[in-house]
């Protein structure tokens, strides 16, 4: 081996690159955007959770001891509304159902009263009731946390058994697992991921290859070609959710509350708005390593950033607007009602209007995209 031709062809491809702009930008900038996204998501932690407070309390000292603990409950949560009346209890549970807000929190009629009986007797603790959607064990986690802390920040109790005690009442997923939250967020990451990369890859070799030219010299049109190829890969990604969930459903018990050809619908709207965006932006690659170059900007954002893995409530204040803006925030919201809280469509049809949309939009651009290269 010459180390002069190793140094000559390591010369050559070093100033190929410097001849392609953009892969020097995407070589420079993408670590940076990576460490940037990573670095902010993982140092977040749960905040603003949406919740009532149902205060029943009826004081037996100044402050009362519910007083206490809503005035000292920090920025985990975020007081939507303070109720007081005997039907509070039933009008936060309906909001906790239709998903207005993720909780209640409620203090009982004789709450001050308990926990002073807890504290001089040793008797049994007062009890704060606690009303969740289970659909997030995360968000559940989180907020009994902060009840659990203001408590021992207000008593200063150290014993194993404290004077109040936070009993939670989740209205969905009572048998819920990690797995069952986490198994609605595989299947739309696999199938965006699926579809977006063979969508993308494909249409840049096809045109390489002159293929797609001579496709477009046939009398066939522009939407029928995008339309057959959002046909294909949509179904590619659907028999890949099939595959998931079945493995999950036989190998891991995961909870299926609601219809699963609903949530195959969410899935493969999804697969047909991210096969468009692969489409469209193959338009700006000239070959099969810059396509690979969307991959990234594509993906981290969407697998961080859209409740994939933990939830929006996690995700930066900075970021969380990008959030709403990215298709699979909605289908992964959307796989999880159904799986998980047994929702219909009508449930979902917020979801499913905005990745019917989404697919529609793609489309349409990736056919006057075709349409202005023929």
């Amino acid at each position: 081996m010459r180390l002069d031709r190793v140094f000559a062809i390591a010369k050559k491809n070093l100033r190929s690159l410097k001849h392609d702009r953009r892969t020097v930008g995407f070589l420079v900038l993408m670590p940076l955007l990576m460490i940037t996204i990573f670095g902010y998501t993982f140092g977040g932690s749960v905040k603003n959770v949406d919740v009532y407070i149902v205060n029943l309390d009826q004081p037996v000292s100044n402050p009362s001891a519910a007083a206490a603990i809503i005035s000292n409950l920090g920025d985990t949560v975020h007081i939507v509304k303070t109720l007081t009346t005997p039907d509070g209890v039933a009008v936060a549970t309906e909001k906790v159902k239709d998903a207005k807000i993720w909780g209640a929190i409620v203090f009982n009629e004789s709450f001050t009263q308990d926990v002073i009986d807890a504290v001089n007797s040793s008797g049994p603790p007062a009890v704060i009731m606690l009303i969740m959607d289970g659909t997030n064990p995360n968000i559940v986690s989180a907020v009994v946390n902060e009840l659990q802390s203001v408590i021992r920040s207000q008593l200063g109790s150290t014993s194993a058994v404290a004077p109040i005690a936070v009993a939670p009442d989740l209205v969905y997923g009572q048998d819920a697992r990690f797995i069952d939250f986490f198994a609605p967020g595989v299947m739309g990451l696999a199938a965006m991921m699926v579809t977006f990369m063979l969508s993308i890859i494909s249409f840049v070799h096809e045109r390489s290859a002159s293929t797609l030219d001579r496709l477009l010299s046939t009398p066939v049109t522009e939407g029928e070609i995008v339309a057959g190829y959002a046909l294909a890969f949509g179904f590619v990604g659907l028999i890949q959710s099939c595959v998931i969930i079945t493995a999950a459903i036989l190998l891991f018990d995961v909870m299926i509350v609601g219809n699963v050809l609903l949530a195959l619908l969410v899935v493969f709207m999804l697969g047909v708005g991210n096969q468009g965006l692969g489409f469209m932006l193959s338009s700006f690659a000239k070959n099969e390593f810059q396509a690979i170059q969307f991959l990234p900007l594509i993906l981290f954002p969407s697998i961080l950033l859209s409740g994939v893995f933990w939830p929006l409530e996690a995700v930066p204040t900075l970021l969380r607007p990008v959030s709403y803006f990215i298709p699979l925030t909605y289908a992964v919201e959307g796989l999880r009602s159904v799986m998980i809280r047994g929702w219909s469509i009508d449930g979902i049809w917020l979801q499913l209007i905005v990745l019917v949309g989404f697919a529609i939009a793609m489309l349409i651009l990736s056919a006057w995209g075709l349409k202005r290269r023929r």
